[in-house]
């Protein structure tokens, strides 16, 4: 099935929290989670939450971030400094960064990779 979520998802100015939001179908039933930085996330750590639901042939999930507003001023200060070896190598809870959504049935997996970024950035 397509994917409505665009891959990129931005961060207003000013917000603290960002919420990622993933949808699929299948037969049989889907069953969603998330992943970043190549481990699964389980459904409720320090800054991440995820919960899912059924709505008739669909799977809808949301992950909530939090703590986004720390992670800008760090950015931004990287951004005056240009040190991007020390950005990239940025710690793994890290909530600026790629997160994926997994789908799966007993018939295979697919992975829809998202980019948690601030407005008007490309990061």
């Amino acid at each position: 099935e397509p994917w409505a979520e665009p891959g990129a998802v931005p961060v207003p100015d000013g917000a603290d929290t960002a919420q990622l939001w993933c949808r699929a179908r299948g037969v049989p039933g889907v069953q969603l989670h998330w992943e970043h930085r190549g481990r699964a996330l389980p459904p409720n750590e320090d800054r991440f939450q995820w919960h899912q639901w059924r709505e008739g042939p669909w799977t809808s999930s949301v992950l909530t971030v939090t703590n986004v507003s720390l992670e800008r001023a760090q950015y931004r200060r990287w951004d005056q400094s240009r040190n991007w070896d020390q950005y990239q190598n940025r710690p793994r809870n890290w909530t600026l960064d790629n997160f994926v959504c997994v789908a799966q049935n007993p018939l295979g997996t697919v992975r829809r990779h998202m980019k948690l970024q601030l407005a008007g950035t490309g990061l």
